[in-house]
């Protein structure tokens, strides 16, 4: 989902800040720190559209850079391996120096040096793409999933009859908690607002999911706060005991700046930059999850692979790429949740169904305009809702368009 914290005077400092690098740099040896989506396809961009310097990538997990999306779903229940983003062979072929584990420390940003756990590696731009860290439950030391290697001891403990709490309803939670369940596991999900997947459909589209994870046995305890966790499970404030074998954190996530303290560059929820991904320091950019673009930060898989493009194309020249409505999607049982644009700042939601099978499909509006649409499995539907956010389309019309 998108985080919007727009602070106008913070934001006007940054872009100032910025302002110096508009005219271009002399750039022969970029550096990208993470090997996400976002470092990965800012390496590919900057090769296809003509850039012939040295480009490293740092990822600090020792395998192939790969696609997280996966990891709570076919990963967790077994049925795919690594999910890379590039064979091995690309990289020597897209001449891009592949450095795995190995850790970025810190920059220098007056002498443009990359501090990293084995040496130190000059860079004219510097992409910082080290994404984001899990958000701990303050006193809870339960199993988190971000990585490969987080998947993988899950996917050992979960099995049938094995109790599993999940502490958090959004993405991540429910998708977790489908996974389980298909492993056999007695699943609990637990929040503290009054539905699942609230923040990021809103509450009138949300029961849809509540009802769907009820169909499926999943115990929900919905509007609840955890007073404690220990070994034997989690205490709800109220007197609720769950009992449990594991307890899993899937309440979000932060961006990776730690590193980045002794940088000098403007951190605010991430990594400050302006609507072209440039720091506050001269050929410095974010992004992906780490960056805030503009005032706002986005961690969509597909916003990270147009932000890695318009990245590209400020440090190599040329068209920059149109921007991208955002678009997510989420795997739960056997229906596939997607969204486009945002549901923040609507005030008028109208919920329906799509086509013969009557799937549920939401539009929301702001002044009348739709501004997002969530689906459940209408790809086509979503399609056309896409296409209709970026014409700018009016509510009653894109009714109209989608018979809903």
């Amino acid at each position: 989902m998108t985080v919007f914290d727009v602070n106008e005077e913070e934001l006007s400092a940054v872009k100032a800040g910025c302002a110096e690098q508009r005219g271009g740099i002399d750039v022969k040896n970029v550096v990208i720190v993470g090997a996400g989506v976002a470092g990965v396809r800012t390496a590919e961009r900057l090769r296809s559209r003509g850039f012939d310097g040295r480009i490293t990538l740092l990822s600090a997990e020792p395998h192939l850079p790969y696609d997280r999306p996966p990891l709570s779903k076919d990963v967790l229940s077994g049925d795919r391996g690594l999910p890379v983003l590039r064979a091995e062979e690309d990289y020597l072929d897209l001449k891009v120096e592949l450095q795995l584990a190995r850790r970025a420390l810190g920059v220098d940003t007056d002498r443009r040096i990359v501090h990293t756990d084995a040496h130190d590696l000059a860079y004219d731009a510097l992409v910082i793409a080290s994404g984001a860290i899990v958000r701990r439950v303050p006193g809870v030391d339960g199993h988190v999933l971000r990585t490969w290697d987080d998947a993988q001891r899950m996917r050992r403990l979960l099995g049938p009859g094995v109790r599993v709490g999940i502490i958090g309803a959004g993405l991540i939670g429910c998708e977790l908690a489908a996974s389980a369940v298909a492993l056999g596991a007695e699943v609990h999900l637990v929040d503290i607002l009054d539905e699942p997947l609230i923040r990021v459909v809103g509450p009138e589209f949300a029961q849809i999911f509540a009802d769907m994870h009820r169909a499926r046995g999943v115990h929900l305890h919905m509007g609840q706060a955890v007073e404690a966790v220990d070994p034997g499970g989690i205490s709800l404030v109220g007197g609720v005991r769950i009992a449990t074998d594991m307890v899993v954190e899937a309440i979000g996530v932060i961006p990776d700046v730690e590193w980045l303290a002794e940088s000098g560059l403007s951190l605010v929820n991430g990594v400050d930059c302006d609507d072209a991904g440039r720091a506050s320091a001269d050929g410095v950019y974010a992004v992906g999850d780490v960056g805030r673009w503009d005032g706002s930060r986005a961690e969509h898989w597909s916003s990270a692979v147009w932000q890695a493009d318009r990245v590209a194309a400020d440090i190599v020249g040329g068209a920059v790429p149109e921007p991208e409505i955002p678009y997510w999607w989420s795997d739960q049982y056997d229906v596939k949740l997607q969204g486009v644009g945002t549901i923040a700042d609507a005030d008028e939601i109208h919920i329906g169904s799509f086509g013969t099978a009557g799937r549920p499909l939401a539009l929301y509006a702001r002044g009348g305009t739709v501004i997002g649409a969530v689906g459940v499995s209408v790809p086509n539907a979503i399609r056309k809702a896409r296409n209709a956010i970026k014409a700018g389309a009016m509510l009653e019309d894109v009714r109209v368009l989608l018979d809903i």
